[in-house]
């Protein structure tokens, strides 16, 4: 058995052996400068001379002809895959027993706060009985059928299905294989495709999962998508969530048809004649996008959330942290105007004062103060759920690279957390309160990427 898993590891591993964003092609030329360099001297002797009809000249004339080579390397960048994805999620219906449904909620996202989540028991009668989970996924090409249009093979590192609030029954797999094919209802972005798909999981589950998508996008690297499909598989015994399990740990059979709806972050679609396009010429339909935003805060907050003490005090006893951003330009104010979106926004400004959000609602104004440089960016955000709070303010973003970024930021957050959040939360930060204070601070952007007008597909003719 260890051999088998040892065998199955490296396969998973192997499959992301070679796997790149960009390739790089290089051209080397040979430059040859020819040069030509002629001098004239007139040479007079002094003193008086009478020449005759015939004399020989006093001018003479020099030429030198140089040639210099040189060779010179010219590197030019093009995306090299089809689709990247940093995490994708989907909520399922019909997928298992309605006494034991998962209650994962909109998109996988929105799970019930109220009770404690139980993978052994599970609630009844919900509509998204269960959730699917994808981590870093790559799409290359696939050259099948005499080269036809729009066929890619992939893998995903991490995927989790989870059909019911059984964790026996969840399938997991790093390294799954898949192959896709994509039916274009609109090749203009953000693209519409129906995408048949088969995909093979391998380690610790095996399994099956035929499905077919609407996918809507990428635009600012957010995708929407829904789902039909078939899963069937099998969990051996010596499986981590067969032997975690407090109901059987035994090996299960496991076969379920499934809806969903979902959504995806960080996730960039190329067409086949978008990877024949250099990176710098590239268009982009959002000001930021990136990995994640973390920030110190100071307010006026009794204790420090950073310290989980409520009696201790220092400069920055907040945070504030984005996770999965896209800030999406709209058709207003010169495209200035924009809505946004974070997977996860964690907020707290002292202890007992804190809350967090699911894909929050924001709106903003992106203002260019130097080019490549400098930027200024009033917001209002409204978190929903599981905290209902408000926090509008102002930043000056100033960029330093295509990765990393740093933020000045002042604003005022206002609003309360009414789930119950668990006892792991509260015991370190206590028990969440309402809270209307400013602050003040600075953030720090990690694969956070701001972009400038000229970038925006917008303004290129």
């Amino acid at each position: 058995m260890k051999i088998i898993k040892l065998l199955l590891v490296i396969m998973v591993f192997s499959s992301f052996a070679g796997c790149g964003i960009t390739r790089t092609e290089t051209d080397i030329y040979t430059h040859t400068i020819r040069d030509t360099t002629t001098l004239y001297q007139q040479v007079n002797a002094p003193g008086s001379r009478d020449n005759g009809v015939v004399f020989p000249s006093s001018r003479t004339i020099k030429s030198e002809r140089n040639i210099t080579q040189y060779d010179s390397i010219v590197e030019r960048l093009y995306p090299d895959f089809i689709r990247l994805c940093a995490f994708e999620s989907v909520g399922l219906m019909f997928t298992g027993a309605e006494s034991h449904g998962l209650s994962s909620g909109l998109f996988g996202l929105f799970w019930d706060f109220n009770r404690d989540l139980q993978l052994d028991s599970g609630k009844s009668n919900v509509l998204f009985g269960g959730g699917m989970y994808r981590f870093l996924t790559y799409e290359w090409r696939l050259r099948w059928f005499r080269d036809a249009k729009d066929w890619t093979y992939g893998t995903t590192g991490l995927e989790v299905i989870m059909p019911e609030a059984r964790l026996e029954k969840t399938l997991i797999s790093f390294g799954t294989m898949y192959i896709r094919k994509r039916f274009f209802l609109r090749e203009k972005i953000p693209y519409i495709a129906i995408t048949p798909s088969v995909g093979l999981g391998v380690f610790p589950s095996q399994y099956v999962n035929l499905s077919g998508s609407l996918d809507i996008g990428s635009i600012g690297g957010l995708n929407l998508r829904a789902y039909l499909g078939f899963a069937i598989g099998s969990n051996p015994d010596w499986a981590t969530q067969v032997v975690n399990s407090t109901r059987k740990q035994e090996s299960q059979s496991i076969s379920f048809p499934y809806a969903g709806i979902g959504i995806s972050f960080l996730d960039f679609l190329n067409r086949v004649e978008e990877t024949k396009t250099e990176w710098k010429f590239h268009e982009h339909s959002a000001w930021n996008v990136g990995l994640l935003q973390f920030a110190y805060l100071s307010s006026g907050a009794k204790g420090s959330l950073t310290s989980g003490d409520s009696a201790k005090k220092s400069i920055f006893n907040g945070l504030w942290v984005r996770l999965l951003n896209s800030s999406v330009a709209l058709p207003l104010f010169d495209y200035k105007l924009y809505a946004g979106t974070s997977f996860i926004n964690l907020f707290g400004l002292g202890y007992n004062e804190f809350g967090f959000g699911i894909l929050p609602i924001r709106i903003g104004f992106w203002q260019t103060l130097i080019l490549d440089e400098l930027t200024l960016e009033p917001f209002l955000e409204y978190n929903y759920y599981p905290s209902d709070f408000v926090n509008f303010g102002a930043r000056i973003n100033l960029r330093f690279s295509d990765i990393a970024n740093v933020s000045f930021l002042v604003g005022y957050a206002s609003g309360e957390t009414k789930e119950i959040l668990g006892n792991n939360i509260t015991s370190v930060y206590g028990t969440p309160i309402s809270f209307s204070r400013s602050y003040i601070g600075f953030s720090i952007g990690i694969m956070d990427q701001i972009f400038f007008p000229e970038h925006l597909r917008y303004n290129k003719k």
